[in-house]
């Protein structure tokens, strides 16, 4: 059986940077900015102000009926933007089928887009050099690697999943560090093939329990990044957890395993976005 790699340790040392910021004093607010009452968006929303408020972060919540109209909320987007008492802002998705993210995207303020969805940090990704914020995720899975001790350089990675929040951003930066990368998604033909060849096998679909053992290469690295809702209300992600330990050398459980760590991720960002701001 294969060992757990849970959040909450790979999180410790951002923990700690993060308490020493506390004792200098620092008080940096966040905006968060949720559409409608989606419950992936809901949980993760509270469990941001569960962790970053007794960090000493101020988190303020905008929310917006489901219904709101595309001038509406770039109108009410506009104003937390140009807010100089808000130092960061994070925008929940999905947004309504309705809503496009374009007007965000072309004016957010790079200092204050802490999960990397404006253009001017999503960029800096693609090219080689300084980066501004990552996406939250992506970095977070990057910490989950180097806790578990994985060398990128030569690596075969399959990537499951190549949505703009998180697959892409990570496949380019995971080549950034030498390793292969093959990129897959739900709808690969021989998908067990392609991911049984993996050394680390990331997935981010959205497709409750699409990887089984059969998915998985015997004591590979297993980093689940998604975060659905089952038809018991409860949280799980896109690979059977009890299914894939019994193979794998570790694997992150859903909850308590990239979501946690990603908060943490955003509590840095956030506390480097104010000290920017200074």
């Amino acid at each position: 059986m294969g060992n757990i790699i849970k959040g909450q340790d790979v999180a410790q040392t951002l923990l700690i940077s993060n308490c020493q910021r506390v004792s200098d004093g620092v008080k940096p607010r966040l905006a968060v900015i949720r559409v409608g009452n989606h419950p992936s968006e809901i949980s993760y929303e509270r469990s941001v102000i569960k962790k970053l408020v007794p960090l000493g972060i101020d988190c303020v919540s905008y929310v917006y009926d489901q219904n709101i109209e595309q001038e509406a909320f770039d109108t009410a987007f506009d104003q937390i933007n140009h807010d100089s008492s808000v130092h960061s802002i994070l925008l929940l998705k999905p947004l309504p089928k309705h809503l496009s993210l374009d007007h965000v995207i072309q004016t957010i303020d790079s200092l204050k887009d802490v999960d990397c969805i404006g253009m001017v940090n999503m960029a800096k990704i693609y090219q080689e050099g300084p980066k501004g914020f990552l996406p939250c995720t992506a970095e977070a899975v990057l910490k989950i690697v180097s806790y578990a001790g994985i060398e990128l350089k030569g690596k075969s990675i399959v990537m499951v999943g190549f949505g703009m929040v998180i697959g892409r951003p990570l496949t380019l930066l995971l080549l950034e560090a030498g390793s292969t990368v093959t990129v897959c998604n739900e709808y690969t033909k021989d998908l067990k093939a392609e991911s049984s060849r993996a050394d680390v096998l990331i997935v981010a679909t959205g497709v409750i329990h699409l990887i089984n053992e059969e998915h998985v290469k015997k004591d590979a690295v297993v980093i689940d990044v998604g975060i659905n809702v089952n038809d018991k209300g409860r949280l799980v992600g896109d690979v059977n957890f009890e299914d894939v330990l019994e193979k794998a050398a570790s694997v992150t459980p859903v909850p308590g395993g990239v979501g946690t760590v990603t908060t943490y991720v955003l509590a840095t960002h956030v506390f480097e976005a104010y000290e920017q701001q200074k």
